[in-house]
Order: C-alpha cells, then structure tokens, then sequence
C-alpha cells in the first residue's frame, strides 16, 4: 500500500500480510494516519487531506487488483475525493470495519445512544417497506381476478343444464320440420302454381323474418344504448370525483423544491463541522508541536492529566486547556447529530411528498382516461342511435312490403282454403325457430370453451398468489429475522468476550430487542448485570460503566454488525486504534477474539499496550510509517 499526505503522513510504502499487525509506537507517530489511510482505501471517510498539501492519495494492491482514493483541495478550501475504492459502500466500512476512536458504535456505548440505529443502519427499510406495499397492490389485483373467475365458473352447472336443454329443443324442431316437409311434398296441386303460391309465400315468410330479425337488432342496439348510457354515468361521477381531489401540484412541487434545497442546506453543514471536527481531531492526536511545554507553567497534576496541558491554539494564538478544545468539538459533534436527526425528518417529509405527487400524477392519469373513454362512449351512442333511426325506417318499409304481399297472397283463395299456406308458415316459423336455437346453442358452447379456459388462468394466478404471499411473509420479517439476529449475535459475542477479559463484578451485557405496539420494528435496550461480594446480583445503568468496559462494549457491537452484515464478504480487514483505555493484557486477549473473524485485522498500539501480544503476530515500527 502507498500513502501521501494523508492525515500526518508525507508518503510511505507498506506491505500487510493475513493476519494480526500491530502498529506500535508513542503518540503522533501517524499510526492513527496510517490507519485512516487503510480505511480510506477500502472506501470509507476516516481518512483527511494533510493540512500543508493541495493533494494525496492512497493506493491498495489487493488480490490481482489496484484500488485507489485521491484527495484534493479545492478553491474554497474543501477536499474533493475521487478514484475507485475496495467496496463503493463508505457506511460499512465507518461502521463496522473501521474501528477507531470516533467509531460510531464505540461513540453511540460511550454516550449512551440507541445500538439499534448503528446495528440496522445499512438496512433499507424504506426500500422494504415499499416493496411489502408493491406486493400487496399486486395480490389484490389477483385476488379480484380470482373473485371475477369464480363468479363466472358458478354459472358453469347452469349453462351446462342450458346446453343439454337447447340441444334436446333443436333435435325436435329438427323432426317437426322433416315431419312438415313431407306433408307439404304429399300435396296433389298444379305444380306452377303451387310454385307461384310457393314463391309469394317464401317472399312473405322472408320479408317476416327480415321484419322480426330487424325488430330484435332494434332491441339489441337499444340495450346497447342503454347499456353505454350508464357507463357515461358511471365516467361522469367518476370524473366529477377527480376533479374534486385536484389539487395544486405547483404548490407540493414548490414544498418539495424548498425541502430538497433544506435536505441539501443540512447536508453541507455536517459536511463543513465534520471536516472541521476531524480536522481538529488529527491535528490534537497526530502532533506534539501545539502543546506548551513550559515546565515553569506545568504542575504534577497537569503531567498526569494530558487534558489539562496547556495548547497554543492554532486560530488566533491563545493559550487554551485541551480539555476546553474536546468540549467544543463534543459540542460540534451533537450539533452534527442533530442535523443529521433534523435530516432524517426532512426526507422523511420528501417522501411523503414525492408520494403525494405519484398519487396525484395516477388520478391525473385516470382522469384522462376518463375523459377518452368519455369520448368514446359518445361516439359509440351517436353510431347506434344512427343505427336504430335506419332500422326504424327498414321496420316501416318491410310492414308496407309484407302488407301488399299479404293482398297478393289472399288473391290465391285455391291454396288459402287448403292447409298448403298454414303448412309453409310453419315450415317457415319453425326453421327460424331453429336457427335461434342453433344460435344460442353456439354462443352457450362458445361460454362454455371461455369458462373452461378460465381454469388455467385461475391455476396461475393461485400459483403466483401463493409465491406473493411467501415473499410478502420473508419481507415483512426480514427487518425483524435482521434485529433478532443482531442481538443474538452482540449477545453471544458479549458473552464470550467478558468471560475471555474476566471484568470481576459483570456477570453479564445483553441488548433486549422490544417491539412497540406502533410498528414491527423493535427497539434495543441495553442491560449491565453486575454482581456484589457476595454474589448478590442487580442491574446497572450505562453511565455506571467504566471506559474501559464501554470500549469493550462498543468493539462487540461494530464486531456484531461485521458478522451480522457479512461485512467480512465485502471488506475482510478491520482496523483498530485508540484502546488505551484497556489494560494491556486484555488487550491481547480482545485482539486475539476479533482476529478470528477478519483476514486482515491491523492494530495501531503504545508500545507498552503491545507487551503481552502473541509473538506471531506481525510488527510495523512506527519508524516505518512516513512523517
């Protein structure tokens, strides 16, 4: 790996092996720079531009491959960072990978915040949350399909019965009209004039026919009518129901506008306080030189205390204590809390814009489908009301036409006092009769094909409401199978790492996971049980907790969401600095528990810290690091 001008370091080159290495030396040595610059690399924000230089970068040969961070200064002195990094996701890395001081799980312990944000915060529960609700509108859309399909199928007995029904009543039409045949063919007359009386009878038979077909197409055509005529109701109410939610879209877009520009405001600020807490941060831990040494000015306690030392301030020269310093940059810390808290509210109310305006853009959109099918409607009123004034006026011209063929027919008295006449009209009634029965039977065959068509449909459709609900089932629990998974595996570790360091009075560290009556996601509560002398057992707060055992606490929480994310797949290093706080033989029994989990895990210690370390391990002098 090659490093310049990152945090104090001018350039160096260094090669990590697997395993443990062990960054030691003493205090502003660049080791806490070296490791910002690894974390940098891998894609994460720890890593700073060196305050003297216009540019850096890292670059990290790993498996075959090189990665790359450039660091520059712009114009109005903020640092712009570019290249391509080991993972494109920083959140993994800051969180659960890049294990220094100002870590958010160790900070949230020592502060007391809620594990759960830092434990679930690479979930998307937005995301699946928005996926359960797309889910849910695609299985009511099967559901109704479903309902539609049954209805139908119930009226397959029926139209069953109807088709056995139809058939029986065109087998005996059928025979009426062969037996009618032949009495008409028995009759002893003058063939051209039964031909004749034959001839004017089919005419009028023909011309009934023509009138009663038309009749019933006047009746189709006006049911029709009024069949569209209450679908253009239907449309209208509808209509008139989305004109009444319309709603001032410039207004929301406006609001929406405002907000993103707030969203962006807030976004620059915790950019501009988090480079300059850092940049506070690297200049106290990385250099001695600001600190005054004055021995006539020091006292015993202050030599004890490094927080009380004197500093030079580096703005406008004053001296300051450097605990003054820390409290400021703690106050900037929850100043960047708070607008990151203030953040999440404004993108909170983005979203639910952004929703209103995808439900204003449908009604937009079925109103005007409305509105064509409005047209539509019309169009299709206007060619049928046409069409019954037609049919009317062919009503009139058939009944003149039947009218004088019916005089014609009175004038043949031979064939009229016979039953030849009686016989051709009902020859002619009953092969009309059969045509209506052949077609009804026809279209009840044809419902008949379409219902059973239907049950393919209906077995798919099953087959995916069925495959929908188990996904809808895995999502909604996905969020829970995630939080339950956390807690176990902060309690298991937890368990394991205080028998392993043997703090004498905790008997046990355990997060609760809680659900709230108000949502399925649940709520972390940490316990600390400790015990008495005398084995008695009681439950601690938080703020009872020694440094030493908050840091402890906080490294099991990031190790929990490396194991728990599967970070390792992603990132297979973690890096960890600032463990002062512990003793040293814990030290090595900490490192030794977490090396299990990380092929790559590099420590930056005091030399003192770094005494009762495993001899295997590899060892970079700060010597080695560059200044």
């Amino acid at each position: 790996m090659v490093v310049q001008n990152i945090g104090g370091i001018d350039t160096c080159e260094i090669e990590f092996n697997p395993g443990v290495t062990v960054c030691t030396g003493q205090n502003a040595t660049n080791r806490t720079s070296l490791l910002t610059a690894i974390a940098g690399a891998l894609g994460g924000s720890a890593a700073t531009l060196k305050s003297d230089a216009d540019k850096g970068h890292v670059q990290l040969e790993f498996d075959g491959e090189t990665y790359t961070r450039h660091y520059h200064r712009g114009s109005d002195g903020s640092v712009i960072t570019d290249g391509e990094p080991y993972t494109d996701d920083p959140e993994l890395v800051d969180l659960f990978a890049c294990l220094l001081e100002d870590n958010p799980a160790r900070r949230a312990v020592e502060r007391g915040d809620d594990l759960r944000d830092i434990l679930m915060r690479p979930v998307d529960t937005e995301a699946i949350q928005e996926r359960i609700r797309e889910f849910e509108r695609e299985r009511t859309q099967i559901t109704a399909r479903l309902e539609e399909i049954e209805r139908k199928r119930n009226h397959l007995p029926e139209l069953e019965t109807r088709r056995t029904t139809l058939e029986d009543e065109l087998e005996a039409t059928t025979e009426k009209l062969g037996a009618l045949r032949e009495q008409v063919a028995d009759h002893d007359i003058d063939a051209d004039a039964a031909g004749a009386a034959e001839d004017l009878l089919s005419d009028l038979e023909s011309c009934r026919q023509t009138l009663r077909q038309t009749r019933d197409e006047i009746e189709t055509q006006q049911s029709t009518l009024e069949a569209l005529s209450d679908e253009r109701e239907e449309i209208s109410d509808e209509l008139d129901n989305l004109k009444d939610q319309d709603t001032d879209w410039e207004d929301l877009e406006r609001e929406l506008d405002q907000l993103q520009d707030r969203e962006r405001e807030l976004q620059d600020s915790i950019n501009d306080l988090s480079a300059i807490v850092e940049f506070n941060d690297e200049l106290l831990n990385s250099s001695d030189e600001l600190v005054d040494t004055n021995p006539d000015e020091q006292t015993v306690t202050d030599e004890l205390n490094p927080m009380s030392a004197t500093i030079k301030c580096w703005t406008c020269g004053n001296h300051v204590e450097r605990r003054a310093i820390d409290s400021q940059l703690e106050e900037l810390r929850t100043v960047i809390g708070e607008k990151r808290s203030e953040r999440q509210e404004v993108q909170d109310e983005i979203a639910e814009l952004r929703e209103q305006l995808d439900q204003l853009q449908s009604a937009e959109r079925r109103r005007r489908e409305c509105e064509e099918r409005l047209d539509e409607n019309d169009r299709q009123r206007q060619r049928r009301e046409q069409r019954v004034n037609d049919l009317e006026k062919k009503v009139t011209e058939l009944r003149e036409t039947i009218r004088e063929l019916e005089e014609e027919v009175k004038e043949t008295e031979e064939f009229r006092e016979s039953e030849l006449v009686e016989q051709y009209e009902r020859l002619s009634e009953l092969e009309y009769e059969r045509g209506q029965i052949e077609q009804e039977l026809n279209d009840v065959e044809d419902e008949l094909r379409d219902l059973e068509s239907l049950a393919d449909e209906q077995e798919q459709l099953e087959a995916q409401k069925a495959q929908l609900q188990e996904e809808l089932e895995s999502l909604r629990t996905r969020i829970e199978d995630l939080e339950r998974d956390a807690v176990e595996a902060f309690n298991e570790h937890m368990a394991e790492v205080l028998s392993l360091l043997e703090y004498q009075n905790i008997e046990r560290v355990w997060i609760e996971r809680k659900v709230p009556n108000d949502g399925p996601e649940g709520v972390f509560e940490l316990h600390v049980v400790r015990s008495t002398e005398n084995g008695t057992m009681y439950e601690d707060t938080v703020d009872h907790l020694s440094e030493s055992e908050r840091e402890v606490i906080g490294l099991v929480v990031a190790l929990a969401g490396y194991l728990v994310h599967e970070v390792y797949e992603t990132v297979p290093v973690m890096l960890l600095d600032s463990l002062e706080a512990i003793d040293a033989g814990r030290i090595a029994r900490l490192i030794e528990y977490i090396a299990e989990f990380a092929s790559y895990l590099i420590v930056a210690l005091l030399e003192e810290d770094a005494q009762d370390l495993n001899d295997t391990y590899t060892r970079l002098s700060s010597d080695t690091i560059g200044s």
